[in-house]
């Protein structure tokens, strides 16, 4: 009889609820036209009874709740262990609760707590089952969606990896590249293992475009795989290597001989050269800078040298310079040749008269005199002299009047000649105004006609 009270209650409250739902249907189909006063009361009456059913009954609903974040605890297990959650990120998942409708009405997704632990987790695919609180008696965790996360672990390691410093940008055409110093060359790089071990390098450049100069400097390192590509997600214990560049430069040089002493009496050193005459060195820029020539090995000469020879000598390089431009030694040859004597006769009557004012003439065209000349110098020049190549002459600039004057013969280009003898080396001249004497004889204008260069004998 209980039960069957039960039940009559159970399905009264159900028609009851059925008739509140369609109450909004039968408000709009009401006519007002007619007992409108029973209407009226009998819907208030329907209101209240709704009210009491929805306040006092309070069936039982769910809901979902989307978006609820999960909290990793326990991280520091990782940090212990040296592992890293690969695809870590703000986690969500779907919770669907069951309660008391005004429960349920009141709770906001801040009640549901989510959690996960990490103690356990090992390197490789982890599928971690989500734990649960709520926060109401009422109110339970129905169904999470997904009831799981899956977290990517990787070990951390630190493995030591090369750098590589290219050189960007063109030398100037006289310097090369003579070393370059990479300090440190090898940096350990940290990071999840999967990621370390495509690192092939840590790269770097530095810009050498018009650089004279050595040159230390600093530059930062990129991790790079194996394709070129850069690679995130790791760390570098340094993330500068310093390069040092060792730079050289290239210069032609000119080669000087060095002979001393003298060949055999009565011989002379005509001149000396290298062969080749020019050579290329090369080396630290400084230094080469430094040099203006090179010199091979001196030439001492015997004294019993009469003839042109040929000698091979090293270079003498200094500290710091090399050349590949030769290989070995270099040819000197050192031209010595016989000192020869050659004499030459002139008339003093002939010789041109310079810088005699037009005021005065001179007796010099009856003068009888012979003037010797000898030039001692090399066979080569020595042959090849003619008499027209001396060219003497009498200087008359210090003339100021009327007189009989001793002038000294000169010979223009004497410093030419290794040797010169001029015998005699004076003539004696009379001047006289040209106006008592008629004619002027064997006059100038005062233009010189040679240098007038009074060092001979």
């Amino acid at each position: 009889m209980r039960n069957g009270f039960i039940k009559k209650g159970t399905d009264g409250i159900l028609k009851g609820i059925r008739w509140i739902k369609n109450l909004p249907r039968a408000f709009f189909t009401i006519n007002l036209s007619h007992n409108t006063g029973l209407k009226l009361f009998s819907l208030i009456l329907a209101l209240l009874f709704w009210v009491y059913v929805m306040d006092q009954v309070d069936p039982e609903i769910t809901r979902v709740f989307e978006n609820v974040p999960i909290q990793l605890i326990n991280l520091q297990e990782l940090d212990q262990n040296n592992l890293k959650i690969m695809n870590q990120h703000d986690y969500f998942v779907n919770v669907e609760v069951v309660g008391r409708r005004n429960n349920v009405i009141n709770l906001n997704s801040k009640s549901i707590y989510l959690w996960t632990d990490m103690r356990g987790v090992k390197k490789g695919t982890n599928t971690l089952s989500i734990n649960k609180t709520i926060n109401s008696e009422a109110v339970t965790i129905k169904t999470i969606i997904p009831n799981n996360i899956v977290l990517q672990v990787d070990q951390i390691v630190s493995l030591p990896k090369p750098v590589r410093v290219s050189v960007t940008g063109d030398y100037t055409s006289d310097i090369y590249q003579e070393g370059i110093t990479v300090s440190p060359d090898e940096i350990k790089v940290t990071g999840p293992e999967s990621i370390v071990n495509t690192v092939a390098y840590l790269g770097g450049s530095i810009n050498v475009s018009n650089l004279t100069a050595n040159l230390a400097k600093d530059i930062s390192l990129i991790p790079y795989d194996y394709d070129g590509e850069i690679v995130n997600g790791v760390t570098l214990d340094n993330n500068y290597t310093n390069v040092t560049l060792v730079l050289g430069k290239t210069k032609n040089v000119e080669l000087h001989a060095v002979v001393e002493g003298d060949p055999k009496e009565g011989y002379e050193v005509v001149s000396y050269k290298t062969i080749p005459a020019f050579i290329s060195i090369k080396g630290d820029v400084d230094a080469v800078n430094a040099v203006e020539y090179i010199t091979p090995e001196k030439i001492t000469l015997k004294g019993t040298e009469e003839s042109t020879f040929i000698i091979e000598k090293d270079l003498v390089l200094p500290e710091g310079v090399t050349t590949d431009s030769v290989e070995g030694p270099v040819q000197v040859e050192v031209e010595v040749e016989q000192l020869q004597t050659k004499e030459f006769t002139f008339a003093a009557k002939d010789l041109p008269i310079v810088n005699l004012s037009e005021e005065y003439t001179t007796d010099l065209a009856q003068n009888d005199q012979l003037i010797n000349v000898k030039i001692r110098e090399i066979e080569s020049i020595v042959k090849a002299l003619s008499k027209t190549d001396i060219h003497l002459s009498l200087n008359f600039s210090n003339v100021d009047k009327p007189g009989v004057y001793r002038l000294k013969v000169t010979l223009s280009d004497q410093d030419r000649f290794n040797e010169i003898n001029i015998d005699p080396g004076y003539v004696e001249v009379n001047v006289m105004d040209a106006a008592n004497s008629g004619t002027p004889q064997g006059t100038s204008s005062g233009t010189n006609s040679g240098t007038g260069n009074n060092n001979s004998n």
